[in-house]
């Protein structure tokens, strides 16, 4: 005979395949936790975890310069996530993936010049002016406008 008593919701999904999604997702999302906890901080805010199986962790970079980073550091990733995690990681795959770096802006920084601009003093402009005054053509007008530039 058939059991027609009410089931828990709970216990109806757990066997489905959302449920197994789910539950998936949920032992994803603790990995990635666990796994960025071993990254340094500047590069924990530029990867995540994408999946784990059969042995292969892959990690997701923003960019390749990030990638490049982490391949340099796998083998001591790898030591450490097998030490403390995963006995049976084999190995890492690192893959880029750009949406990740849209999703930062605030480690995309404005380029800084490397010297401070200098400025002109009156003096030198005054000197400018000097030279300008006996110069031709382009040297002329090209010393003038330096000269207007003192501050």
């Amino acid at each position: 005979m058939r059991d027609h008593r009410p089931q828990a919701t709970q216990d109806l999904l757990a066997d489905s395949l959302p449920g197994q999604i789910q539950q998936r997702a949920l032992a994803l999302a603790e990995l990635n936790k666990q796994v960025l906890g071993l990254l340094p901080q500047n590069a924990a805010n530029q990867c995540r975890v994408a999946n784990f199986r059969q042995g292969v962790l892959i990690l997701e970079c923003g960019s390749s310069s990030w990638a490049t980073r982490l391949n340099y550091e796998r083998m001591n990733l790898i030591s450490q996530l097998r030490r403390d995690l995963l006995p049976e990681l084999t190995t890492v795959d690192i893959k880029i993936n750009p949406s990740l770096a849209s999703s930062h802006p605030s480690t995309i920084r404005k380029c800084e010049p490397a010297f401070p601009p200098s400025v002109l003093s009156l003096q030198a402009a005054e000197y400018l002016k000097v030279l300008a005054s006996g110069a031709e053509g382009k040297v002329k007008k090209r010393l003038e406008s330096l000269a207007k530039l003192a501050k």
